[in-house]
């Protein structure tokens, strides 16, 4: 059988010269014990000086504690400097961000405070060959692009704020080469229950889609994806350089002659130096739009001018507008104006066979309508889905800006729902159903 432990530490010492400090990620699992139980062996070779990072989640109780518990006597009994800290959980950052988000930031974080103030340079993750392969599989269902498939790199710059390093050895080995190794090696782990638990995307991907693709259509579907990735990357990475050599002189080729991707790439490049998270949207909303006004918040505008450049603007105060007015349908037409909308209206004993409007129960939405804006926490279910959803959300998938939600006037029934939001569907609560006895004519227009 193969020594594994030199296998890691020869890995290793292709990512990180002699006489570096380094900072080891330690959870108390398999993968995390088997790279530090490698490392520590190999340091007096290496001359490398080893501190051991442990963030303690704080989401599985007393099992938790012990995987602290274990990582500590592991540092004690090979004299390493051992650093420790619980998760504060802040609800608000778990809501906007998600658990697995959240708790991935805050680890991060803390692994980059411990590593300036021990002034190691490297910090080395325990990621491995299935962690590449679930990665993979988990960024193609989130739509990712070439940078996000081309997987996990073994060597990469942290951030772009400081000089740190982030090795990851392991990614050629996979869980049951890290198995292999602990078991010849006699090196204690602890098992984490929660990471077969099939409420995170991710572990779903462990527990059930890859070994459905294994089973199903590919024994080794690692090998592949591995393949794919390193195929996409390498694109990926000469359309991003390509980009940033057109950024320092784009004298030649003009911006709107360049191919799609280098488009999309000198805009995401400009996105990040602004600190701004790029999404695709965004960037097909830019690409697209010469000179239009783009919302990334409440008081900030991203606008693309012709020669490809991202101007940051401020935009006016994007507050949500607390002004309404009630109406009450009649036989008669009626309208009504909200902000830059004006509504007109009427009810119908039967629907009208030619009408460029919208048609409504109006038994369903009563005999006063609210005519108002969108307002935090809102919520619509549109015709045809089966529950309602965030306003804001859906704004969003709809693709629209900061701006225009805040203009968007909504219909709102007697009994609080909303049955109508300006440029989406109309909303499933008021269609007109086979026993609608009453109609409201509905027609809307930009003043």
């Amino acid at each position: 059988m193969a020594d594994w432990l030199e296998q890691i530490q020869a890995e290793t010492a292709k990512l990180i010269p002699p006489r570096s400090a380094i900072l080891i990620a330690v959870s108390g699992g398999v993968d995390s014990m088997v790279l530090a139980t490698a490392l520590q062996r190999a340091a007096k070779a290496n001359r490398w000086r080893l501190v051991i990072g442990h963030f303690n989640h704080r989401l599985r109780g007393r099992a938790s504690t012990a995987d602290a518990q274990l990582v500590e006597q592991f540092c004690v009994k090979n004299h390493l400097p051992f650093h420790s800290t619980k998760w504060e959980h802040d609800p608000a950052t778990i809501k906007e961000h998600g658990l697995e988000m959240a708790a991935r930031e805050a680890r991060y974080d803390f692994l980059k405070s411990i590593a300036r103030k021990t002034r190691c340079r490297f910090i080395i993750t325990a990621h491995h060959a299935d962690d590449q392969a679930e990665t993979f599989l988990w960024r193609l269902i989130r739509g990712a692009g070439g940078k996000g498939l081309g997987g996990i790199q073994p060597l990469s710059n942290l951030d772009t704020k400081s000089n740190l390093k982030l090795a990851r050895p392991l990614l050629h080995f996979s869980k049951t080469d890290l198995l292999s190794a602990a078991k010849s090696a006699g090196i204690r782990f602890r098992e984490d229950a929660s990471n077969s638990d099939p409420k995170h995307l991710r572990n779903k991907i462990r527990t059930q889609l890859l070994p459905y693709l294994k089973r199903h259509f590919h024994p080794e579907i690692e090998h592949p994806i591995h393949q794919s990735q390193t195929l996409v990357a390498a694109d990926a990475d000469f359309a991003a350089q390509y980009a940033l050599d057109w950024l320092k002189d784009s004298s030649g080729t003009p911006f709107d002659k360049l191919h799609i991707a280098i488009q999309r790439w000198v805009l995401w490049h400009q996105m990040i130096e602004q600190g701004i998270t790029p999404q695709f949207f965004m960037v097909e909303e830019l690409r697209a739009h010469v000179d239009h006004p783009f919302s990334i918040g409440p008081n900030q505008q991203l606008q693309r001018d012709a020669h490809g450049r991202l101007h940051c603007l401020s935009s006016y105060d994007l507050s949500h507008s607390q002004n309404e007015a009630v109406i009450s349908p009649k036989y008669s037409w009626s309208q009504q104006t909200q902000g830059s909308t004006r509504i007109e209206y009427r009810l119908a004993a039967r629907p009208p066979k030619t009408f460029s409007g919208e048609i409504f129960d109006a038994d369903v939405i009563g005999s006063m309508i609210t005519f108002r804006h969108w307002r935090e926490g809102d919520r619509f279910q549109p015709i045809g889905r089966t529950s309602a959803s965030k306003l804001k959300t859906l704004f969003i998938n709809a693709k629209i800006s900061n701006s225009d939600k805040r203009s968007a006037a909504l219909g709102v029934t007697m009994g609080g729902d909303i049955f109508w939001v300006e440029g989406l569907r109309i909303g499933e609560l008021a269609k007109v159903r086979h026993n609608t006895q009453r109609f409201l004519l509905w027609k809307w227009s930009k003043i």
